[in-house]
């Protein structure tokens, strides 16, 4: 099994068990028995668990714009572009995003991934930014709209994920909630028939 193999086997261990227990109280020790490989090898490919949870997250990040990218070049009613997204936040939920690290997200003190973090929620607004003019631009959605009024809303939206009222309405309804939060921006920023 060659280094790229290892590392992957790192990548996906870690990630398992991230999505199970949360990214703080998984050790390094656990991964590399989850992954089958010595802690030296798991050194050899990351400094510490922090790069390798960036490295997850960065991944997914691209994997995700590329997707967007994907659908910008194929999009063609707002139906589908809806139904697509969901799909790939569904995914997001179900490898990355789970009750457990979204509380890891939230409540971490570690300042080199609160930067991190905050550096990868500007990149997601500029490319918000980015794919919702272009919509514009193909009269997906609404022209008459300034984009900064969609941004601005999408940022409440990410709030909205947090409160507590909501949360406990939407109670083992994670998928429910980020569909209908979907549905009320994209519907309600829908091209005029």
């Amino acid at each position: 099994m060659g280094n790229l193999d290892k590392k992957e086997l790192i990548k996906k261990a870690a990630q398992t068990l991230f999505f199970q227990y949360g990214w703080e109280k998984v050790s390094i020790g656990e991964i590399c028995q989850q992954a089958n490989i010595s802690r030296v090898t798991f050194y050899k490919h990351f400094t510490n668990k922090k790069e390798l949870l960036k490295q997850l997250f960065t991944e997914q990040k691209e994997e995700m714009w590329q997707a967007f990218n994907d659908l910008l070049e194929n999009a063609k009613s707002l139906d589908l572009l809806i139904q697509r997204i969901f799909q790939l936040q569904k995914h997001a939920m179900q490898t990355l995003y789970s009750q457990e690290m979204v509380y890891d997200l939230q409540h971490h003190k570690d300042e080199e991934l609160q930067a991190f973090f905050a550096e990868m929620e500007q990149e997601k607004y500029q490319f918000m930014h980015y794919f919702f003019t272009t919509l514009q631009q193909k009269s997906i959605i609404r022209d008459d709209f300034p984009v900064l009024l969609i941004e601005i809303f999408i940022r409440k939206i990410d709030e909205l994920k947090t409160d507590p009222a909501l949360l406990q309405c939407y109670q083992g309804k994670d998928q429910q909630f980020l569909k209908d939060i979907l549905s009320l921006l994209m519907y309600g920023i829908a091209a005029k028939a």
